[in-house]
C-alpha cells in the first residue's frame, strides 16, 4: 500500500489493484489531487467530494463496503464544529491486505465508547491537526491518536508553504510536540507501508 498527500485531508491510496481517494476536495483551499485510476472516493463530509463523478464509487456516509483487494468501514461522528446529537461527519476504517487505516476528518475530540468499539484495532491513523476553529487542534487530534493506540499516525491539514488556507492552520510541531511521540526521520512524499513501527510514530508525508 502505498500513501500519498495533496493538501488539506486529501489522501490517494494505492494498492496492488486499486485506488481509493479521500476528500479530494476542500472548502477552505484550491486542491489539485489527482483522481485519473482512482476507483473510489471517501468524504469524510460531502462537500469534501464536490465535483466528483463518472465511474468513480463515492462513499459520503456511514456503512461497510466490500471491493477487489479492500474493504471499507464509515462510522458516524460529530463534527469538529457540530453540535451534540449531530452525526453528519464520518470516519472511515479502511482494510487492504495486513494493514487497517482510519481516516478521522473533521470531527470532535470525544471519541464514544460504541465508535471505538466499531473502530476497532487500527495501524496507522490520518488525522487533522491544523486547528484555528476548523478542525482539531495539536491537543485534540493528540487525544485521538491516544484513543486509538495506532502504530503509524499521519498528520494532515496543517500550514504548508505549498497550499493557502483561508482559515490558517497550526504548524505541525505543535502536535508533534503535543503528542510526543517518535517522528520519523525521513519526510517523503510517497509512503509505501512495509513493516510498522514498534512503538508510535509519527510520519510526515508532503504535498505531492
Amino acid at each position: 500500500m502505498e500513501i500519498q498527500y495533496y493538501g488539506a485531508n486529501s489522501i490517494k491510496i494505492t494498492t496492488k489493484k486499486s485506488v481509493i481517494s479521500v476528500d479530494p476536495t476542500s472548502d477552505i483551499a484550491k486542491l489539485s489531487t489527482d483522481l485519473k485510476k482512482t476507483n473510489t472516493v471517501l468524504a469524510t463530509r460531502p462537500e469534501l467530494a464536490e465535483g466528483v463523478s463518472g465511474d468513480i464509487f463515492l462513499v459520503s456516509s456511514p456503512g461497510e463496503y466490500e471491493f477487489d483487494d479492500y474493504s471499507v468501514k464509515g462510522i458516524a461522528a460529530q463534527p469538529h464544529t457540530g453540535s451534540t446529537g449531530d452525526l453528519s461527519a464520518t470516519m472511515y476504517r479502511l482494510s487492504t491486505a495486513d494493514t487497517v487505516i482510519l481516516f478521522v476528518g473533521h470531527i470532535d475530540s470525544k471519541l464514544s465508547g460504541d465508535q471505538l468499539e466499531a473502530i476497532g484495532l487500527v495501524d496507522i491513523v490520518v488525522v487533522p491537526v491544523g486547528g484555528n476553529g476548523y478542525t482539531l487542534d495539536a491537543i485534540g487530534a493528540a487525544n485521538v491518536v491516544r484513543a486509538l493506540e495506532p502504530k503509524l499516525v499521519v498528520p494532515v491539514h496543517c500550514a504548508s508553504d505549498k497550499l493557502d488556507y483561508s482559515i490558517p492552520q497550526a504548524e505541525l510541531e505543535l502536535f508533534t510536540k503535543e503528542l510526543g511521540a517518535t517522528v520519523s526521520e525521513e519526510a517523503t512524499d510517497k509512503y509505501k507501508v512495509k513493516t510498522l513501527p514498534e512503538q508510535l510514530t509519527v510520519q510526515i508525508i508532503t504535498k505531492s
